[in-house]
């Protein structure tokens, strides 16, 4: 008897799964306040130059006389806004205090803008308090020379969810389930509360460092629920914990909308958190997972309990008689063992960067098209559809047809961002919201389908290992989203506005148009060896003799390879 022949039994998804399986989409909640937090909390407001000896400059206009004074000290760009890190220094040396104001009305008045001036950095800014109270941008000055910094620490802290990946997807597998997810839990807590008071640059970004990689430690939590449900629900359990995540960017949102404060906001992500302090009591490990590991005791307790609270009933000793054996795991070496095989790992690959790429930067970019509230709001409820339509359309479509379509939507509407930007800026700035928000729709149902796309094209022997490396891949795009961002931000005028989207969109346009080269997993019997696996998709001509002796002849050599085998 195979083990989910078991959960059909004592039930596929009863009330017990249930209980458990709402438990572990707050982990996935918890995902999504921290993998997007630093989109607030490193936020660059508008600002400019300081205007030296001036008491109390703010940065919106206090009154007229303090207008003259802006204009006549601070540089404008191009598009006529105020220029961040540069200040006119005139030969006169015309002092802007208050009192010298009043005295030299006259001076000031006939002083002709520019005129005999030199433009010199300057070391004090003001900030754009309307949007935010402080960021951890502008409470240290990460701006100018020092900007860099930010996507510095936003890449650090997608480094430490790559590291996550990696050791608590090795923990998960050694060590169980259970242990890894608290053991994140733990780290995660710890971190959240002592970055809320990081007193610079370098222990914050060590502890976002931590938070990443904490935070990708709830991943055990998909594995886990599905391993306790039956797999006629895998499917809907899979998607609904990924809804769990786009819950939390909501949540995220709509905390920093009142709060407006990096600090405070912190705290209360951090708080939200201790609610999952008893899952240790709360949560099982994976029977499945025990099983494996000859722990057969341990997980009859736990089916027993299942099928208690269930209602249904069990054999107290049918744990005993499971045996989960361990398959040979390749390496990934095997991956690249094939021209085929090697292309399709490189396009998928390719694919999972470009997917995370757009995700998380037309996130980061959010702020940078209009209400940054609105539209990271906008951000975070387009993946609710997104989602449902991928469960609607996948088994309708196929995996290669609805993920081009992904790519190409999503892809197409960032590139058409640079129109709108540039036509009418102001204007047309609804329409470049939406197409921003497409993209961001698009990239979250492509994510999901990329997911099952490597899962169902290569063969059990690697699975993991293709899975891994695709996972691996989608880090750098969400490492290098962070520099496209800034980069944008340079670039004056309404072309730097657009210049990070139509990067998005090209990227994501070529890897949509590489998955031609892909065939389709939809209602294919998934390959097992390594030879199955090259062999996916390929029609050979082979000739064959039936028993009248006639040709009959054009088959499917993957698809009769794997009938024959398992006759």
């Amino acid at each position: 008897m195979k083990f989910d022949d078991i959960l059909q039994e004592v039930g596929e998804f009863g009330k017990y799964q249930k209980f458990v399986y709402f438990l572990l989409c707050i982990p996935s909640f918890a995902c999504g306040l921290f993998m997007m937090h630093l989109v607030f909390v490193m936020e660059t407001p508008n600002y400019r130059c300081k205007l030296k000896d001036y008491p109390n400059d703010t940065y919106l206009v206090q009154n007229m006389e303090h207008r003259r004074l802006v204009d006549i000290f601070i540089p404008r760009d191009s598009v006529g806004s105020y220029r961040k890190c540069d200040f006119y220094s005139y030969t006169s040396n015309v002092s802007i205090t208050a009192s010298m104001y009043t005295h030299n009305e006259t001076e000031l008045a006939n002083l002709t803008i520019g005129a005999n001036a030199t433009l010199q950095t300057c070391s004090e800014w003001v900030y754009d308090k309307s949007v935010f109270k402080e960021t951890f941008t502008s409470e240290h000055n990460l701006v100018c020379d020092d900007a860099i910094l930010v996507s510095h620490s936003r890449m650090v802290f997608y480094f430490g969810v790559l590291v996550g990946d990696i050791v608590f997807g090795w923990s998960s597998d050694r060590l169980g389930r259970k242990i890894t997810m608290y053991t994140g839990l733990l780290l995660l807590i710890g971190g959240a509360f002592a970055v809320s008071w990081a007193p610079e640059i370098i222990s914050f970004t060590v502890l976002e460092f931590i938070i990443g990689a904490a935070n990708h430690a709830f991943l055990c939590t998909n594995v886990l629920g599905q391993e306790l449900v039956g797999p006629s629900k895998r499917k809907y359990t899979g998607t609904i914990w990924h809804m769990s995540f786009a819950v939390g960017v909501v949540y995220q949102t709509i905390v920093y909308y009142f709060s407006r404060d990096w600090q405070t906001s912190c705290i209360v992500f951090a708080a939200s958190c201790l609610v999952m302090i008893p899952y240790w009591w709360l949560i099982p490990e994976s029977p499945r997972w025990l099983i494996s590991q000859g722990r057969h005791e341990e997980a009859n307790v736990i089916l027993q309990r299942i099928a208690k609270v269930n209602g249904t009933t069990m054999s107290p000793e049918i744990a005993k008689n499971l045996i989960i054996k361990k398959e040979n795991v390749g390496s990934f070496r095997d991956l690249l063992k094939s021209k085929i095989m090697c292309l399709r790992a490189v396009i998928l690959s390719f694919n999972w960067m470009a997917v995370s790429l757009m995700y998380y930067g037309v996130t980061l970019n959010a702020g940078h098209i209009g209400n940054f509230y609105l539209n990271f709001f906008l951000m975070g409820i387009v993946e609710f559809p997104g989602i449902l339509c991928t469960i609607f359309l996948i088994d309708r479509i196929g995996r290669k047809k609805l993920h081009l379509i992904c790519m190409l939507v999503g892809g197409v509407a960032c590139l058409l961002t640079i129109f709108t930007v540039t036509v009418a800026r102001e204007t047309l700035r609804p329409l470049t919201v939406a197409l921003a928000v497409t993209g961001k729709m698009a990239s979250s149902a492509a994510f999901v389908v990329v997911y099952i796309f490597t899962v169902e094209l290569f063969p059990t022997v690697i699975r993991n290992v293709a899975l891994g490396t695709g996972s691996c891949f989608a880090r750098f795009g969400s490492m290098t989203a962070p520099y496209f961002v800034t980069l944008g931000m340079t670039i004056e005028g309404s072309l730097g506005e657009a210049f990070s989207l139509v990067i998005f969109g090209a990227v994501s346009v070529a890897a949509g148009i590489m998955c031609l080269y892909l065939p389709e997993t939809l209602n294919q019997k998934l390959p097992e060896t390594i030879e199955d696996g090259i062999n996916f998709g390929r029609v050979r001509k082979t000739t064959v003799v039936d028993r009248n002796g006639k040709d009959d002849t054009e088959r499917n050599f993957e698809n009769d390879k794997i009938e024959n085998l398992q006759l």
